[in-house]
């Protein structure tokens, strides 16, 4: 089995004790962050002050910016959520942040968060999820409470982020919820 070399600078816990300046700088010549790992697992990402600064900053501009298609996405919002579900659409929205990579078991997290019923039975349960999302091209849920005697349905449709060091990764293209 031939282990995928990530295409980003690493570095180890041992050495962010050692000298952590020694990673900021890392950093700043790489001109991006330094993924820091603890006993062959990710434990988290180094960046330089001006690189954290810039990224929140383009995050602030892009949740500011007024969407050309804004009044388009209304009318596509319509047809992806029922009557009476929009408040908890809306909340989906926000959360999964859709066009964006998430793995599969913060996704289900998030869902479950959200009054959804886990995916993540058994052993198995992230790969079934992605499983089910390769067939599919989305994986289903299903809202604990049933408002009004109503079953309500999610379907997180999306692909599998194969840039993504683990295969875990969606990419959420949209969101439908409706109520059966």
């Amino acid at each position: 089995m031939e282990l995928k070399k990530l295409e980003v600078p690493t570095t180890s816990i041992t050495e962010v004790k050692r000298s952590p300046m020694e990673v900021f700088e890392q950093a700043k010549q790489e001109g991006t962050a330094v993924y820091v790992f603890n006993r062959e697992k990710v434990a988290g990402v180094m960046l330089t002050q001006n690189q954290y600064e810039t990224l929140l900053k383009e995050l602030d501009e892009l949740r500011e910016k007024p969407s050309a298609t804004a009044s388009v996405q209304k009318v596509e919002e319509e047809s992806f959520v029922d009557a009476g579900l929009e408040e908890l659409y809306q909340k989906l929205q926000k959360s999964l942040m859709t066009e964006s990579s998430i793995s599969a078991k913060v996704l289900d997290e998030k869902m479950v968060s959200h009054g959804f019923i886990t995916r993540k039975t058994g052993f198995g349960g992230v790969t079934d999820m992605i499983d089910e999302l390769k067939r599919t091209e989305k994986i289903g849920y299903q809202l604990r409470q049933k408002p009004e005697g109503k079953n309500v349905i999610a379907e997180i449709v999306g692909k599998q982020d194969k840039t993504e060091h683990l295969l875990d990764h969606v990419v959420i293209e949209k969101i439908y919820l409706k109520a059966v």
